[in-house]
């Protein structure tokens, strides 16, 4: 059988009450531009890690309807909280040229979304992957938090048009390149990567990525972010988000020492993470933190201490000034 020419990977959790919009943003896709209308351009690879709200009997649902399209899998102990990276699950059975990702709490509201982008991947051979502008919905508050209008700004800002994506840009813009927008190119991508590091995120996968081609962010709406009780992401404190961050970074810097923007983000992340912990009065805490970074990144973590006790020094000669 001919390998589709996308692979659509989604992750499920305990997403019933989202999981059919995410199905149905899958199907009602368009097919690339050259595609013949009734060719089986794409497959649907599902992962359900032991849901137990429902969400695997809505698979198996839409698995019945459509078996030359989706294919589940379907766990029955949780692996997640096993540690085990499960991106991977459906990454190492994908076929397609092109990866598109998605998780189950999160839709796509573009039928061309796509189109667009394995077109400009086609004709753009050194990109290994794109994004596209989404939106992002508080499921809690029935409220968009980013909608239209912010998109409209930025790209108009922009010119209008399109932009690159860097390595850069994506540490410090990361809220902006949402899993769900993306497509990149499987040649570039390596399975390796999934076992390679402590805890495989996206901004792994994404800074990877761009180490092998280039990256772009394509000026259309293509989809919606939700956040929910139960999403990674929206359940993490200030805290939380300073030690996800730092993690991450640390994690790729040890294997990157030659990246001297990674070097310097990674400064700017333990200063961040400084001034969270002082306001939240854990400053012995965050010691303990930043002496464990004088094992593996001592130039980052010396640069950062600098910066620290420079801010501290100027704020106490302020104060003395004003009395």
């Amino acid at each position: 059988m001919k390998n589709p020419l996308v692979s659509i990977c989604c992750i499920t959790y305990n997403h019933a009450p989202f999981i059919r919009q995410a199905l149905d943003g899958f199907l009602m896709q368009e097919a690339p531009t050259g595609v013949e209308r009734d060719e089986e351009w794409l497959e649907i690879l599902v992962h359900d890690d032991a849901s137990t709200d429902g969400t695997d009997a809505i698979i198996r649902e839409y698995a019945s309807k459509y078996p030359t399209k989706i294919y589940p899998l379907y766990e029955q102990e949780n692996q997640y909280s096993k540690g085990v990276i499960v991106d991977g699950f459906n990454y190492k059975r994908a076929r397609g040229k092109y990866i598109a990702y998605c998780e189950g709490d999160d839709y796509w509201t573009d039928a061309q979304k796509l189109r667009k982008q394995v077109d400009f991947m086609e004709s753009h051979p050194d990109y290994s992957l794109c994004f596209h502008a989404c939106l992002s919905y508080d499921f809690r508050k029935k409220a968009y938090v980013k909608g239209e209008e912010d998109w409209k700004e930025r790209f108009t800002l922009a010119g209008n048009e399109g932009f690159e994506v860097t390595r850069d840009k994506t540490l410090r813009e990361a809220f902006d390149m949402f899993p769900l927008s993306m497509v990149f190119r499987m040649s570039m991508y390596n399975l390796d990567w999934l076992d390679s590091y402590k805890g495989y995120r996206d901004t792994h996968e994404i800074y990877l990525l761009l180490r092998e081609g280039k990256g772009y962010f394509m000026n259309f709406i293509g989809g919606t972010h939700v956040r929910h009780d139960g999403g990674v992401v929206s359940s993490r404190n200030e805290l939380s988000a300073c030690k996800e961050a730092r993690e991450i970074i640390r994690d790729l810097y040890v294997r990157h020492l030659d990246d001297v923007q990674l070097r310097e983000y990674l400064k700017e992340v333990l200063v961040w993470n400084y001034d969270t912990y002082r306001e939240a009065g854990r400053k012995g805490e965050f010691l303990r933190i930043w002496l464990s970074f004088l094992h593996d990144a001592p130039q980052v973590a010396l640069q950062s201490l600098y910066v620290i006790l420079k801010r501290g020094i100027k704020r106490k000669c302020q104060t003395l000034i004003s009395k």
